[in-house]
């Protein structure tokens, strides 16, 4: 007999579908079993549950410790000058002071696809950028307790158009439906000069604003 999906189950669902690549046990706890008691068990239970029932895949991956993202290291819009890459890349560089550790993540499979109406073929395709890739999903679970609006407004880079050959396309896009401008949301990792400014000139080029984590 299938399960009762909750609201809960739904919003994780729907996450890992059509906002972000992969979640961890420490993310999805930390978001949606914050209040209660033994977060870590009972979240771990309930993602078991809908990994038997195909819609989540679990496998174990070595990736460097959360970084506390509490603001943006750089800030830009239309207009602005551009920012001093070489100062921006060791900002983001210097930020990585702990060693990689095995790590549970989870991922939607082609089942959860199907139904929640996102695209792919489901499963962990980037295995190398997991640590990317899990602190975009911070970004996004940032928003998702603070800014509902700005979370709505998320359309994450595998649901949007190839900028094109060679163009780094934003982790995330704010496209917003009341006619605020769009904003670029961009992890940098360990980016080097090159690579920022890579970033900036694309954005620029189609002047959108964006924030650099």
């Amino acid at each position: 007999m299938p399960m009762l999906r909750t609201t809960r189950d739904e919003q994780i669902l729907e996450a890992l579908v059509l906002k972000v690549r992969l979640l961890s046990l420490e993310l999805v706890f930390r978001t949606w079993w914050a209040e209660g008691n033994s977060p870590a068990i009972h979240a771990y239970r309930r993602l078991t549950q809908l990994v038997n029932e195909g819609l989540l895949e679990q496998t174990k991956l070595l990736t460097e410790p959360l970084l506390d993202l509490t603001a943006p290291v750089c800030v830009w819009q239309p207009g602005q000058p551009a920012p001093d890459f070489q100062a921006v890349s060791y900002a983001l560089q210097s930020r990585w002071t702990e060693p990689p550790r095995r790590t549970t993540v989870y991922v939607a499979t082609t089942k959860a696809i199907n139904q929640y109406g996102g695209t792919g073929s489901g499963g962990l395709k980037f295995r190398l950028q997991a640590t990317h890739d899990l602190h975009v999903s911070v970004l996004y679970l940032k928003l998702l307790r603070t800014n509902e609006d700005a979370a709505q407004a998320w359309v994450g880079e595998d649901l949007r158009p190839k900028a094109g050959f060679q163009l780094k396309d934003p982790d995330a896009v704010l496209e917003f439906q009341d006619g605020r401008p769009s904003l670029a949301i961009e992890f940098g990792g360990k980016y080097d000069a090159g690579r920022i400014q890579d970033f900036h000139e694309h954005c620029e080029r189609f002047s959108a604003g964006y924030e650099l984590w």
